[in-house]
């Protein structure tokens, strides 16, 4: 089998790149080599450059060449970390995409992904249940980094607008900045903990308590909407309403904005503008929504979206894609599209409308 590694890129409104990570840093390459020997694996000139990773230090863990952009879409099973850009579905030749593509949200990204006969392996739809509860592993590091941004982000979002420490003083007497966070999976969880260890009053909402929504986001200065359901849009449950309930100059974190978003009105921003921002028509609080958060720190999370990947990498590329879902129902659950179908039961039940 042919494995190509994908140089990333994204651009934002402006035009200007913000995406810095790489599905496979050298270090796994090496790994991946002596797992499975006889694979060959070309990489997109530049992949690794912005975390400080040559091409040389890809050709001396294993790789056998550096090829174009071109080149690595015509491998058997081409790796990245985003999604599949329009333009480059015709260049697919009924091979496998393995990365995260959010076809729910993109009507026009999915019709292609169809026309081009490639199989789609979703890292965002991969399922792995734990002690009865599904669990997302090749989401969950990006999931838990995301959120550690959004985190610090808050502080000194705080600290820049409003010149308040978030957690307060004890000699001021001052409240501690309140939040509230929709969902309680891995960046629910892991924001409300991150908030709470900085002192800040954290208030998490799930499904089964949704009824105190209105009752938690009320004087909130930070709201954070991180329900996900796979492969589906996340509904509107933050509505501009909710919104005017919070503290004016206050800010909001769609981190589910590349599967729709949770919050209405928001809309993406840069990572490149972190303070630059713009309030949701008809609220008064601002946005903060860049589609790919984790790349602010791109060398840590690639080291940890490749180390989350690579046990079903492994399976697929001594297996077959076939033979590997059947067998993996976590790599099962990943394949979104193949063989011109819908195969994702999410994705499968949404109207042509929400597509």
């Amino acid at each position: 089998m042919l494995i190509s590694i994908l140089r990333e890129s994204k651009k934002d409104a402006k035009g200007r790149e913000v995406e810095n990570r790489v599905i496979l840093t050298p270090p796994l390459i090496t790994t991946l080599k002596k797992e499975c020997p006889k694979a060959e694996i070309i990489v997109e000139a530049d992949a690794g450059k912005k975390i400080g990773f040559t091409d040389e230090d890809y050709l001396n863990a294993g790789a056998k060449k550096i090829v174009s952009h071109e080149q690595a879409l015509s491998a058997d099973l081409v790796l990245g970390v985003k999604e599949t850009k329009l333009e480059d579905f015709n260049k697919l030749k009924k091979n496998i995409f393995m990365s995260y593509q959010h076809f729910a949200e993109s009507r026009e990204r999915t019709k292609a992904a169809l026309d081009s006969g490639a199989a789609f392996i979703c890292l965002e739809t991969m399922e792995k249940e734990i002690d009865g509860r599904k669990t997302f592993p090749c989401l969950a590091p990006m999931s838990e980094a995301a959120a550690r941004v959004v985190v610090r982000h808050a502080d000194w979002f705080a600290l820049l607008s409003k010149h308040i420490i978030g957690s307060g003083l004890s000699q001021t007497g001052f409240k501690n900045l309140k939040v509230m966070i929709l969902g309680a999976g891995t960046v629910g969880r892991t924001a409300a903990k991150e908030f709470g260890n900085r002192g800040y009053e954290v208030h998490l909402i799930d499904r089964p308590n949704l009824k105190k929504l209105s009752q938690s986001i009320e004087g909130a200065f930070f709201a954070v909407s991180s329900m996900y359901t796979s492969g589906i849009n996340p509904e509107k449950l933050i509505t501009k309403e909710l919104l005017k309930k919070m503290t004016p100059g206050g800010c909001v974190y769609p981190v589910d904005i590349d599967q729709g978003g949770g919050i209405e009105g928001a809309f993406l921003t840069s990572l490149l503008e972190p303070f630059e921002l713009k309030k949701i028509e008809g609220t008064e609080v601002y946005c903060f929504a860049p589609p790919n958060l984790p790349s602010l720190g791109a060398r840590t999370t690639s080291e940890a979206l490749g180390t989350a990947i690579l046990p079903y990498l492994i399976e697929i590329i001594n297996m077959g894609l076939d033979k590997a879902k059947e067998k993996n129902t976590t790599i099962r659950t990943g394949v979104n599209i193949t063989e011109r179908k819908i195969t994702h039961p999410g994705l499968a039940n949404l109207s042509p409308k929400q597509l």
